[in-house]
């Protein structure tokens, strides 16, 4: 199973997602974001490609696409190789004009679509963001809410699956547990659209 995560708006989870996804999961990872520090922080798992390369090659094995914030023939070719499309976004007015013009580019490539408001508090900022694109898409949105977490961004700053830091014990073990269950049930949707 192939996805691939983008978003042409910056600062929305999309490396997060996908560091969670290769750490924790066993995913490879294929870098297309020039600004990106994904596979300087795994590099036996992610490769780059250069923003001047206009061909991506067949993945070989399972892999996840963190494609960066800009549109680009390979984000094409990423998503005609990739079972979904997953969209990261910030459940806030100021997030979701970058996060429309990115749905709408990939809408019309007949993939599946699932979106992950990040960071999201407000129940009603989800909501509303679902109608906003549901009313310009003209279909229903799937949407997986993962809440603010300072568990999973320890995970990142370490480096580390939160799966991992879950298994250790201390103060910090049921913010772990947390969000590592929270992973492994977005993993499992992901799984929902494998050969969809």
């Amino acid at each position: 199973m192939n996805v691939t995560i983008v978003n042409f708006k910056g600062g929305v989870g999309k490396s997060m997602i996908a560091h969670q996804l290769i750490t924790g999961f066993g995913f490879e990872g294929c870098e297309i974001d020039p600004y990106g520090s994904l596979s300087d922080r795994l590099p036996e798992n992610v490769s780059r490609i250069d923003v001047r390369e206009k061909h991506l090659n067949p993945p070989y094995q399972e892999t996840i696409f963190d494609f960066g914030g800009f549109d680009d023939i390979k984000l094409d070719q990423a998503v005609a190789y990739s079972d979904l499309i997953v969209i990261p976004f910030i459940p806030t007015l100021e997030t979701i004009q970058g996060t429309m013009d990115t749905l709408v580019r990939v809408a019309a490539m007949n993939k599946p679509i699932l979106m992950v408001p990040n960071m999201s508090q407000k129940e009603n900022d989800i909501n509303d963001a679902k109608f906003v694109f549901e009313e310009t898409l003209g279909f229903e949105v799937e949407m997986f809410p993962i809440p603010m977490s300072v568990a999973l961004q320890t995970a990142i700053n370490e480096n580390k699956s939160i799966i991992e830091l879950s298994k250790q014990g201390g103060i910090k073990a049921y913010a772990y547990k947390k969000g590592a269950n929270l992973m492994h049930r977005l993993y499992e949707k992901i799984r929902e659209y494998e050969n969809h």
